[in-house]
């Protein structure tokens, strides 16, 4: 345990002034997944907790990112099932869809969540504070819904981020969508257009696909998903087309107009061309940024980054001020949840004097479009633009029986290993059961395995997991279910 904190006072007190003072080992600012899993850890470390959070617990994450979408994209997925059901040899006749069913499911499944996370709180004996926290002075926190003063010796900031706003004409009226308000289902419209083809942008495409919506998707970079390698990218757009949805890449919105019969006209700049795009809804998905506004970081000499867009950290979530640590999406590191639960372990960790180091290139990304995507590590074209010679191993689910059996054949497993060291460095999956799989290749590359140790294992057939162990095999020209 560091410094004094097994003797730190553990009294709650009532002051002059009517406020409750609590006096704890850790507070942390926000019940996100680094806020919520931080608590539970500082707990298990025999910390003394206090918890504040001005919304529902679980944060975007479970209640308006996440899990919503993954309960969307599990009914996208069984409806793009059953109009496949004559490729199965099965009569489906008719079917249809209840909006209200299915919007009522989502918030019993949010909801069961949310109790889990209170329940944990409780079990680790976690103070839980509802309310917006300022900051009084470092070592001090206001709460001043509650009333309460929060006296602590060490701090750890996890506010999360807000959504970005597009800074175009029209795009700041009432009826136009954010990924929240998509994700409420109030309605779905014949027609709708999502600015932005990133992550958020590519599952709501593809879920308001599947309800029977004719989506455009309007991406300024020169590929939708840009973070990914063009292969990758290249059997997201041929399954979109598949469902009806219109991707334009290289393609900068300019304004949004409402015309007397309430449709909406997006302005589009392409290829040097204006553009027009008329439809019913328009959404704005272009991601998000650091909730670094959320305290006074100046009260406690906390810093940003060079590019003031996240709060500075070192690899044990350390800010500037050593008493003070950020996780999640405010140090705009990793925008991911399982990246912010892992730094907020780490923070907890370090807090409690046990070893530990965050590392951005080890934490996978699961994109939950149709097929799904894997990725962990280095991608092929990032690999190369660094100048490293890397090996490659690329194999195709239409070779694997288990994805010909399912009849989900489209996609590919590519592994980039270290041509001198010979480890195993980044993979990316592209295809049915992308999201599970990751876990595997994760291992590969989190251990530093290299190519000889990681062709040893024996993998079960028939399985999608086969076409891991052939892509390895892959890397170095040995691949045994197609021709090298």
């Amino acid at each position: 345990m560091r410094g004094d904190m097994d003797n730190a006072e553990r009294k709650n007190n009532v002051s002059d002034d009517g406020m409750t003072e609590i006096t704890c080992d850790a507070a942390i600012i926000g019940g996100g997944p680094a806020g919520y899993v931080s608590a539970i850890r500082c707990a298990q470390n025999g910390l003394k907790t206090v918890l504040v959070e001005k919304n529902r617990l679980g944060g975007t994450c479970l209640n308006e990112g996440c899990i919503p979408t993954k309960t969307l994209v599990s009914v996208a997925g069984f409806l793009n099932q059953l109009r496949r059901a004559e490729d199965f040899g099965v009569s489906v006749r008719d079917f249809g869809y209840s909006l209200e069913k299915i919007r009522d499911k989502k918030l019993q499944i949010v909801s069961s969540l949310v109790q889990g996370i209170e329940f944990l709180l409780k079990k680790n004996k976690i103070t839980v504070i509802r309310g917006s926290a300022s900051v009084l002075e470092d070592g001090m926190l206001a709460v001043e819904e509650g009333r309460h003063r929060i006296r602590y010796k060490y701090l750890i900031l996890a506010p999360g981020s807000v959504p970005i706003r597009l800074p175009i004409p029209g795009a700041d009226a009432p009826d136009i969508l954010d990924s929240r308000r998509l994700l409420e289902l109030d309605d779905v419209p014949e027609s709708l257009v999502i600015i932005g083809g990133g992550i958020i942008g590519m599952e709501l495409a593809f879920i308001y696909a599947a309800l029977g919506c004719k989506v455009h998707v309007v991406e300024a970079m020169p590929q939708i998903l840009n973070l990914v390698d063009p292969d990758v990218a290249s059997v997201v757009k041929r399954s979109a087309r598949k469902l009806g949805i219109e991707i334009l890449e290289s393609a900068r919105a300019t304004s949004i107009e409402t015309v007397p019969d309430g449709m909406k006209m997006v302005n589009l700049e392409r290829k040097g061309q204006q553009e027009t795009l008329a439809v019913q809804r328009v959404a704005v998905a272009v991601g998000r940024r650091a909730n670094i506004g959320a305290v006074d970081l100046g009260k406690l000499g906390v810093e940003l980054n060079d590019n003031k867009d996240g709060i500075r950290v070192n690899e044990v979530m350390q800010t500037s001020n050593p008493s003070v640590y950020a996780a999640g999406d405010v140090t705009n590191l990793v925008m991911l949840a399982h990246a912010a639960s892992r730094q907020g372990i780490i923070a907890a960790d370090h807090i409690a004097g046990k070893p530990g180091c965050f590392d951005p290139r080890l934490v996978p990304s699961a994109i939950f479009t149709f097929p799904e995507i894997g990725h962990v590590g280095f991608t092929e074209k990032e690999a190369r633009e660094k100048g490293m010679e890397v090996l490659t191993g690329k194999f195709p689910l239409k070779a694997n029986s288990k994805a010909v059996a399912m009849q989900e054949t489209e996609g590919f497993v590519k592994v980039v290993a270290d041509n001198g060291t010979r480890k195993i460095i980044g993979a990316t999956i592209a295809g049915a059961g992308a999201t599970e799989l990751l876990s595997l290749v994760t291992t590969l590359v989190a251990c530093g395995i290299t190519i000889d140790d990681a062709s040893r294992v024996i993998y079960a057939h028939p399985t999608l997991s086969e076409a891991v162990s052939e892509a390895i095999l892959g890397l170095t020209g040995e691949a045994i279910h197609i021709a090298n």
